[in-house]
């Protein structure tokens, strides 16, 4: 059975790929069949569903998701982004610190890299600048601040990590991919769209200083996430619980409307993630994971360890989820390796292996890459060839980040 459900598990996410159905909802369905043919109660199923995660998931979710609706984190976009007063060289260094600081205070990757693909490629166009020059900085700075611990992807890199046995994951975490991202990010300003030779243009200046006032809701909201943050970084409560709480209060308060804020939850992210973790627990019972384990040591030495999960990772999140598939799947084989790998390091390997799923997702296969690109392709004027050639620029420069990470791992900088 343990090679069994190890296939029904690779099955499961390829099927979803193919198909384009959640890959959270065909493994549950995958858990079902492959339990009843191991003779595991339906009970014992039901157990192994992650219910603190989905509630901190949600938590954090459904506060942002305030925050969307009323407009709180479009308004702080832009005055950010006012600051460059038309000085075109500070855009990619505006966007990726923006995003940044937005990601890393709780919305996550998705959300943000949604919100500034849509104002990079307005502030491409007005400028007279390619977009695809300026996409890549924000979303590599939702990437820097994804992984912190209150984030979507933080928590779930941390819960997997210490289901794991591996403890202390969230702060080493969010620094290296910070720093990952950070040096990426350089390498592109520099040597690949030399923004460093850009010349200041007048309509970026005009249109920096039509930013609009934050209201008394907005400001309300804003409180309310530094509360959160705050609640989670000194006084270690809980960011789910304290998300609702303060989202209570936000919509008492009449700062935006529960029943459009309700449908603005991403649904099918919680359900993926907490889908494929039922299944990957029946894997994991069955001997499913050991077995991956043991596959992969026979490729791998203590030194290339983190290397070749970072690649692993980075190749899988290019067909599915980084925080709902790749994560789950690969940090419960990483005790295994550190123990058959004698000097191999496991907060090297599973920093590795965040970080390259991470960095993969640039891909336009992957939810942030695809908004980068639906962004430059529904902006006036961009033809079939020109969107063609930025899937192409945006699938190689996702690979490049992947490789990149690998490199740094090799090196031992996730050590």
């Amino acid at each position: 059975m343990d090679l069994v459900s190890l296939l029904v598990l690779v099955a499961a996410i390829v099927l979803a790929f193919v198909c384009k159905v959640n890959t959270g909802l065909v493994a549950m369905a995958a858990a079902l069949i492959i339990g009843r043919c191991a003779g595991v109660a339906d009970k014992a199923l039901l157990k192994s569903f992650d219910s603190n995660l989905f509630l901190m998931l949600l938590g954090v979710m459904y506060l942002f998701c305030i925050a969307q609706e009323n407009k709180t984190l479009d308004v702080l976009a832009k005055k950010a982004i006012s600051l460059c007063k038309g000085n075109v060289k500070l855009f990619p260094i505006i966007m990726f610190v923006v995003a940044a600081v937005l990601s890393a205070i709780g919305p996550g990757l998705i959300s943000v890299t949604a919100l500034v693909a849509a104002i990079s490629v307005a502030l491409a166009k007005q400028s007279g600048i390619d977009p695809i020059k300026l996409l890549p900085f924000g979303t590599l700075g939702s990437f820097a601040g994804g992984l912190s611990p209150i984030t979507p992807s933080g928590l779930v890199a941390i819960s997997k990590a210490e289901e794991a046995g591996i403890l202390g994951l969230g702060v080493p975490l969010m620094v290296k991919m910070a720093i990952t991202c950070t040096a990426f990010a350089v390498i592109l300003y520099f040597f690949v769209f030399k923004w460093h030779k850009e010349k200041s243009c007048q309509n970026a200046t005009e249109q920096s200083e039509k930013v609009p006032a934050f209201s008394g809701k907005q400001w309300l909201t804003l409180a309310g996430i530094v509360v959160v943050a705050a609640l989670a970084t000194f006084f270690n409560i809980n960011v789910g619980l304290s998300s609702f709480a303060v989202a209570v209060v936000l919509t008492v308060c009449k700062a935006a409307d529960e029943s459009v804020v309700m449908k603005k939850v991403p649904w099918n992210t919680l359900i993926m993630i907490t889908g494929v973790g039922i299944l990957i627990s029946l894997v994991t019972d069955l001997g499913g994971i050991d077995l991956l384990r043991t596959g992969l040591t026979k490729i791998m030495g203590a030194k290339t360890a983190s290397a070749i999960m970072t690649v692993l990772a980075g190749v899988m999140s290019w067909f599915s989820s980084a925080s709902g598939v790749v994560m789950p799947t690969l940090i419960p084989t990483v005790p295994g390796i550190t123990e058959t790998l004698t000097g191999a390091s496991a907060m090297d390997i599973t920093v590795g292996l965040c970080i390259g799923s991470h960095m993969a997702a640039l891909s336009p296969l992957s939810s942030c890459g695809g908004l980068m690109l639906s962004a430059y392709s529904s902006s006036e004027g961009v033809t079939a060839e020109e969107r063609n050639r930025t899937f192409v620029k945006l699938f190689i420069m996702s690979a490049t980040g992947v490789l990149f990470a690998a490199v740094l791992a090799l090196l031992g900088l996730y050590r």
